[in-house]
């Protein structure tokens, strides 16, 4: 189910983000996305509009999927670098794997001592 603020997006599939991402209008300044699920050092593409964005950003996730092993994506966010999603925002997506939500379910708790 896609739960949308604005033209921010959360999915949990990679048909709604397509879906998400064909709502964008011309006007946003670009989209990023990382091509490898590394949290720490992640390999990240800026796409500007075009009439192609919505199936680019799906073979690019694709690819990146099956380079890395199949990895399970548990959600898929598009989400705006200033908050709620506007017509002339940058946005990015966000790919929740099992990985990264336990990396940051331990930073939130603590358990690496305090972040300061």
């Amino acid at each position: 189910m896609i739960k949308y603020n604005g033209y921010s997006a959360e999915c949990d599939t990679l048909d709604e983000l397509v879906l998400a991402v064909k709502r964008l209008p011309q006007t946003i300044k670009f989209v990023s996305l990382n091509l490898t699920f590394d949290p720490f050092h992640p390999e990240r593409v800026k796409l500007e509009w075009s009439e192609n964005l919505s199936s680019l950003i799906e073979v690019i996730i694709d690819e990146a999927w099956f380079e890395q092993g199949n990895i399970d994506i548990q959600k898929f966010s598009l989400l705006s670098y200033y908050g709620e999603g506007k017509e002339d925002h940058a946005y990015y997506i966000k790919l929740d794997t099992e990985r990264s939500v336990a990396f940051g379910e331990a930073m939130g708790s603590g358990q690496g001592g305090s972040l300061d």
